[in-house]
């Protein structure tokens, strides 16, 4: 698990960083001397909440407490990842864009959104082509 984890947090980074890396440039004081500085707040923000995406929210969604709520309302049951996925990923982006505007970065949960859609739906693609992770 925390092999696949790894490989899907490298993969994370290396479609997230880029685009956090425009958006820091943007921010209110950029130089453009602060390239290694973009790049490791870019990191930062991904780095900040994909353990709590990829182990503490599925907790929650694969836990007892959700057996429960299925068990008394059975029609949940084929919601899970749908519920999931939803949850998690706006918890990425309101944490990250959280972050962007600590950072004056503009519009920054617009840039946050953008980047973990395109990161999500990336690894989803490449899922259903390649079964990965």
């Amino acid at each position: 698990m925390v092999t696949d984890w790894l490989s899907a947090f490298v993969f994370t980074q290396l479609l997230e960083v880029p685009i956090y890396f425009w958006a820091l440039k943007r921010r209110a004081g950029a130089h453009e001397g602060d390239a290694l500085w973009r790049v490791g707040f870019g990191f930062l923000a991904s780095m900040a909440t994909h353990p709590y995406v990829w182990f503490v929210i599925p907790s929650l969604f694969y836990s007892r407490m959700w057996d429960s709520l299925t068990y008394t309302q059975p029609w949940l049951e084929g919601w899970r990842y749908p519920l999931f996925f939803v949850t998690a990923e706006s918890f990425a982006v309101v944490a990250e864009g959280f972050i962007l505007r600590g950072l004056r970065v503009p519009r920054p949960f617009l840039w946050a959104l953008v980047a973990n859609a395109f990161s999500a739906f990336s690894g989803i693609l490449v899922r259903e082509l390649t079964g990965w992770p």
